[in-house]
């Protein structure tokens, strides 16, 4: 059961009369993936309340990476079973198909949605990025082999359009053309970077990224990849996955061992609350909400390069 990821429409409303009132914003609920009981699990994005089992069929095992595709449905990485991208409906969660598996994909990782409408997957064991068609007749068949990653796992898009991989065979950053996946530079790997899991840029245009073993999520320079700190480690995070900030500007992290999802300031870091940890949640790797506050913040999802079932993480 995971929790969803989608887009907030702004709307700007001009000359109303004095007496009209502007509706209120109506709340984000967060979707997060369970990996030791294979589902998808949904959580009032208000107040962290558990509402229940959003997807989980179509032999999904060991979810990670999410995200919500063009087509309002949610793409979900079956990583310890068949090796695939599996599709769920956008709204009831009903399994579709199963939508991505050729290039040899292997132990899917972090995926996400480019500039291009394609989807990007980690395959950690064949140490590649793959790139499949997002839309069309095409959907879902294999473009190419984008990236060359040791131990990729959690991916995203940077303000500059080029693709940010987690690399747990170098424990650093990589970053790569957004157009012809060539790999640029190794961004960012001070501050202690141990086994980078989930990556996101924050409202500050900084990279954020879960450090696994040493428990903290770290922060570099959105620019140079100079490490600037530890951002955030308390409130118990033990193994931390996918991260991304909310609608409320603070950030939200997976904690793997500790079966909860927590909260952080999102200027200073200091710990708020344990914000999600009812229902079945077991091993929470990746998240999102929906809609995806991506378009208040710049961009979010994070991966997650570990799994584990029963709270053992795999290693390369």
């Amino acid at each position: 059961m995971r929790k969803k990821a989608g887009l907030i429409l702004m709307a700007v409303i001009m000359n109303l009369p004095a007496a009209t009132e502007t509706p209120a914003l109506a709340a984000l609920d967060l979707f997060v993936s369970s990996i030791s009981n294979d589902s998808i699990l949904r959580y009032n994005g208000d107040t962290g309340a558990f509402i229940g089992t959003f997807a989980g069929g179509g032999g999904l095992d060991g979810p990670t990476g999410l995200a919500f595709g063009p087509d309002g449905n949610l793409y979900v990485n079956s990583f310890t079973g068949n090796n695939s991208v599996l599709r769920y409906d956008g709204d009831s969660g009903a399994f579709i198909d199963k939508f991505a598996s050729e290039g040899g994909l292997s132990k899917p990782d972090g995926l996400t949605f480019g500039p291009d409408g394609n989807l990007y997957v980690s395959s950690r064991y064949t140490h590649n990025v793959l790139r499949y068609n997002g839309s069309g007749g095409s959907a879902g068949t294999l473009i190419d082999v984008f990236a060359i990653v040791p131990g990729p796992s959690g991916l995203v898009f940077g303000p500059d359009g080029n693709l940010y991989v987690g690399s747990l065979g170098n424990n650093s950053v990589l970053r790569y053309d957004g157009n012809s996946g060539i790999l640029i530079d190794i961004f960012a790997s001070g501050g202690g970077l141990n086994f980078p899991t989930g990556l996101t840029f924050g409202p500050d245009g900084h990279l954020y990224v879960s450090s696994f073993n040493s428990n903290s999520v770290l922060r570099y320079d959105g620019d140079s990849g100079d490490f600037i700190d530890t951002f955030a480690g308390g409130g118990g995070l033990d193994s931390p996955t996918g991260l991304l900030f909310g609608p409320d500007g603070n950030l939200y992290v997976g904690s793997i061992n500790s079966d909860s999802v927590l909260r952080y300031d999102g200027n200073s870091g200091d710990f708020i609350d344990t914000f999600a940890s009812g229902g079945v949640l077991d091993g929470p790797t990746y998240l999102t909400f929906i809609p995806e506050p991506a378009t208040i913040f710049l961009f979010s999802l994070g991966g997650l390069g570990l799994l584990r079932k029963r709270k053992l993480v795999l290693s390369l």
